[in-house]
């Protein structure tokens, strides 16, 4: 178990001179698994299994476009020096494009996929809405980075600083065994080589690093679990949309950020990037939370009034307090207020009051009731819908199974005919042998007849004469 990573060959396959690298099958498969987990969820959102294959066809190329940009965009001295360049530029063009040779930044990616996410939101704005779309891409692309890190567990890259100095056992989980490093920038070599000293069963000389990679895949796992948790009730109550892309901005970075202080290709950008971003989208998505509590809010209050319904509708202090907030915002005409809030028209309410406290327990019961109902309907439902796929299934197995039988009964069928049919020859061959022996009896006797004929006939001549 020493050289674990070392008895894997990067490259899976080859065809001609063309070589299939493992990474690149395990970035397929994380593709595949992605757009078939979102398409068994899509339908939640109101979205076909086509919609979803043009979802990924818009979010995967531009992701994959911006994740080069960037990790070339980070690296000016290899890409953009000047000296290069004048040597050899039509060749140092062709290594920014060179997806084949490796390098795509996962942060470029995220940018990638958002903008894939706003464009395909405005090609389908009468299905779904933008925080919908997030809503779909988050969970699978937690799942999807999964394979990803796999794919750096085979390459023996984005791992860790030396297991002796960060002080952790040299066994997996902790640590994996490197014994052919890739990925490692020219300042980290001397760390990487003077720490690779172990002696692999089969003469590898290698070392213990920190298994960041591992690590990271972890935390996307516990990640894409909440994110999913998440979905399923969002998706429902439509409460939220577009919350889990502050979840993801705040939960992968944060797990990054974390995770460079260890990585040996730590680029500090990055980690500064990861810093910034993660509180920021921690506080935009509390942000996001209150003001989409209050417009619900508001828009109970402003419709109700505007519907005559107000003296019926129950009301908490909260409620009553945040519509008398936001009336104050409406004072004076505004658009933008107007289409944040979803209403043109403001009812303004000079003597509402909140409910007693009795009939917001009466109330929040019979909510509690209706949402139970719902449930219940809900899974009876599905459990109709279940039951009424196995009748499929066996039905179809029981059409074969009578197909079956069908053919055996008319194999059996065939059988019982040619018996009859030889029975009937059989019996035609009888009628004949007797109807011979009576045309032979017959003609006996009238052989008989005749002689019988002609000794009357003598014997009359006889006395005659």
């Amino acid at each position: 178990m020493t050289n674990i990573l070392s008895a894997i060959d990067r490259i899976a396959f080859s065809i001609g001179k063309v070589e299939v690298a493992w990474y690149a099958i395990l970035i397929v498969l994380g593709m595949m698994t992605s757009l078939i987990i979102a398409m068994t969820q899509c339908k939640r959102i109101g979205l076909t299994t086509d919609d979803t294959i043009e979802f990924f066809l818009w979010v995967i190329p531009i992701a994959v476009v911006m994740g080069r940009l960037m990790y070339v965009f980070v690296r000016p001295d290899v890409y953009f020096n000047p000296d290069v360049w004048a040597e050899d530029s039509t060749q140092v063009f062709v290594d920014m494009i060179a997806l084949w040779d490796g390098g795509i930044t996962i942060l470029g990616g995220i940018l990638g996929g958002f903008f894939g996410v706003v464009f395909f939101s405005i090609s389908k704005r009468k299905k779904i809405n933008f925080g919908q779309a997030l809503d779909l891409i988050v969970p699978v692309l937690l799942v999807g980075q999964l394979f990803g890190r796999v794919g750096n567990f085979i390459n023996q890259e984005a791992f860790g600083l030396p297991a002796s100095v960060l002080g952790i056992p040299e066994a997996f989980p902790f640590a994996v065994f490197i014994d052919q490093p890739s990925g490692v920038s020219a300042e980290y070599w001397d760390i990487v080589y003077k720490n690779m000293t172990v002696v692999g069963p089969d003469g590898t000389i290698g070392g213990w690093f920190a298994a960041t990679f591992f690590y990271e895949m972890c935390w996307n796992a516990v990640g894409a679990t909440i994110a999913f948790v998440i979905w399923r009730y969002n998706s429902k109550s439509k409460r939220y949309p577009g919350i889990l892309a502050f979840f993801y901005l705040f939960w992968y970075f944060l797990g990054r950020a974390l995770l460079e202080y260890v990585r040996i290709d730590a680029v500090p950008v990055t980690q500064t990037l990861c810093f910034v971003v993660a509180p920021i989208a921690l506080v935009l998505g509390v942000l996001y939370i209150l003001f989409r509590e209050n417009r619900i809010a508001f828009r109970k209050v402003n419709m109700a009034a505007q519907e005559g319904n107000l003296d019926s509708l129950v009301l908490s202090k909260w409620e009553v307090d945040n519509y008398t907030f936001t009336a104050k915002m409406f004072k004076k005409p505004n658009k933008f207020l107007s289409w944040l809030y979803g209403t043109e028209e403001l009812v303004p309410v000079e003597s509402i009051e909140p409910s007693s406290k009795e009939a917001l327990e009466e109330y929040r019961k019979e909510m509690k009731e209706q949402n139970k109902a719902l449930r219940l309907e809900e899974k009876a439902k599905n459990k109709e819908e279940w039951k009424n796929r196995l009748e499929k299934v066996k039905s179809f197995f029981s059409g074969k199974k009578k197909e079956g039988e069908n053919l055996e009964n008319a194999e059996g069928a065939d059988s019982v005919e040619a018996d009859g049919d030889d029975n009937v020859t059989e019996s035609s061959q009888s009628d004949a042998t007797d109807a011979g022996m009576l045309e032979a009896n017959e003609a006996t006797e009238s052989v008989e007849t005749e002689e019988s004929s002609d000794r009357v006939t003598e014997s009359e001549n006889k006395d005659e004469e």
